[in-house]
């Protein structure tokens, strides 16, 4: 079947179809061989939204790059150890990047390694590539023309698989493993039976792969639309265990989607303290601090077990006061997503602290204590607390419609 790259890059905006146009007629000039490669093609022809593009030289994509950016006013960054440079440019105050790939092979000195990098052609470069379904190309010329399939990425696309190349192929990048888990789930795909094989012989060379590759990976799962289905995927396969020595029970996908409405930019915190609640606090904490998570998540963790003490206590209906002070050291996003595993009592006093006594402004501060003649010191926490309590009792005294 021909296809052709005018209705492939038809749903693009007019500044990248702009630069397509004149990368083919320079391609042609300079008799480049260029190719728009990988997940792409692939989203394409499931007739998926195409994300970023990935363009394949058989050449210097670096010297093309920098050929790029003497006619258009692009950014340009370069990795000269992968032969790989990167072109980006704001449309309509978005920030639009795009790949441009020496076509290269890849050899690994020793299993879950960073690769050793030779170029090469593009046969290599898919050769090279993790499954099958993403090994698919269209050349940047003589249009119409047929997709370059050199290991049957078509016949997998057709029936929902996911394949890999090779039989070392988890052994040489672990990181694989997260990447076939994105894609089962993103695209419902299933794994092919040999695959499904290889990749339990590699989860132990999870542990051999540097936490940062590990993270970069696993942080795209957490914040795909599909990502609670892949952490269930993640659970099936015995991956998170290898991984993490904890597990996705099937109840904590509903706590997850029933927080995300009122969440909805928090999706990666909710799975990874969801996931973290299934750990003792130390092994929590120790794998937070292992994958370097950004601070906010890592107090979050912190404060998620420090909550388990205040269970007992809040399953017995409390004075807003009372209330207000044994829940203001913790985070809105720990107790609502906290709040989610637990009864609904304490799920409606978490709900009331949030939404009625933590908005409400203390009407006593330290500049008052120090106008009445109190000098400052550690006492002002204790009268402040208590002037704020007697404060929100009055309130929902006034108030009981909202209790």
């Amino acid at each position: 079947m021909l296809y052709d790259l005018a209705a492939f890059f038809s749903q693009a905006a007019a500044p990248l179809q702009q630069r397509m146009t004149w990368l083919m007629h320079y391609a042609a000039e300079q008799r480049l061989a260029c190719y728009v490669v990988g997940g792409c093609v692939r989203d394409w022809l499931l007739a998926r939204p195409v994300g970023d593009i990935d363009l394949v030289v058989e050449g210097d994509a670096i010297a093309l790059a920098e050929a790029w950016t003497t006619v258009w006013p692009d950014q340009l960054h370069t990795h000269p150890p992968f032969g790989t440079a990167t072109v980006s440019w704001l449309d309509a105050g978005a920030l639009v990047s795009l790949d441009l790939i020496s076509a290269r092979r890849e050899s690994y000195p020793q299993p879950a390694a960073l690769p050793i990098v030779q170029f090469a052609r593009l046969a290599d470069d898919l050769a090279r590539r993790d499954f099958t379904i993403n090994c698919l190309a269209l050349q940047l010329a003589n249009q119409p023309t047929n997709v370059i399939d050199p290991h049957n990425g078509l016949v997998d696309l057709q029936r929902g698989l996911i394949r890999v190349l090779h039989k070392r192929s988890f052994i040489d990048d672990p990181t694989r493993i997260l990447r076939a888990l994105r894609f089962a789930a993103r695209l419902e795909f299933r794994l092919e039976p040999s695959t499904a094989e290889l990749l339990q012989q590699g989860l132990p060379w999870l542990d051999q792969t540097t936490p940062a590759r590990l993270w970069n990976e696993l942080g795209l799962l957490l914040s795909e639309p599909s990502a609670f289905k892949a952490l269930s995927l993640a659970d099936e396969w015995g991956v998170l265990q290898q991984l993490c020595g904890c597990a996705w029970p099937q109840a904590l996908n509903h706590q997850a989607q029933c927080l995300l409405p009122n969440l909805p930019n928090e999706q990666l915190a909710i799975s990874w303290l969801l996931l973290m609640s299934q750990l003792s606090p130390n092994a929590a904490q120790a794998q937070t601090k292992r994958f370097g998570l950004p601070k906010p998540i890592r107090q979050a963790v912190g404060q998620w077990h420090a909550l388990a003490t205040t269970a007992a206590m809040l399953n017995t209906t409390l004075s807003a006061g009372k209330l207000d002070r044994l829940l203001s050291p913790f985070e809105p996003l720990v107790l609502q997503v906290w709040a989610s595993t637990q009864t609904p009592l304490v799920q409606q006093q978490i709900a009331y602290y949030l939404q009625a006594l933590r908005p409400i402004a203390s009407q006593l501060s330290g500049r008052d204590l120090q106008a009445q003649g109190i000098k400052p010191g550690p006492e002002y926490k204790t009268l402040l607390a208590a002037a704020r309590e007697r404060q929100l009792d009055q309130f929902a005294a006034e108030n009981p419609n909202l209790c």
